[in-house]
């Protein structure tokens, strides 16, 4: 029985430190492109910055979608993995076309 409740602290300890060093990832550009601006707002969730990021580059969503890419990943993807309001952002580039696998666990 200790053996177990030792393995059982193990496996909480490890998950709860991955949540951690999870929670605190933070998002910078690579370079001063305003794709790579635009990678930064969307990870952190904020459809409203990225509403306006994408609006003062003079880009369209739909160009988003098919053009930008983030570390090599289409940005829809890049979100879904890395990102906040994962939902909620892909909804917006994709004008509601998103069904990715996160979308019934995000916001």
């Amino acid at each position: 029985m200790k053996t177990f409740t030792k393995i059982v602290m193990v496996a909480g300890l490890t998950f709860g430190a991955m949540a951690t060093a999870q929670a605190n990832s933070q998002f910078v550009a690579a370079d001063d492109a305003i794709t790579s601006e635009i990678c930064v707002i969307a990870a952190k969730g904020n459809k409203m910055k990225l509403h306006k990021a994408i609006k003062e580059a003079g880009l369209t969503r739909g160009f988003v979608e098919d053009n930008v890419t983030c570390n090599e990943l289409p940005i829809v993807d890049f979100v879904e993995q890395y990102g906040d309001n994962v939902a909620k952002i892909n909804r917006y580039i994709t004008a509601g076309d998103y069904t990715g696998t996160l979308i019934s666990r995000a916001n």
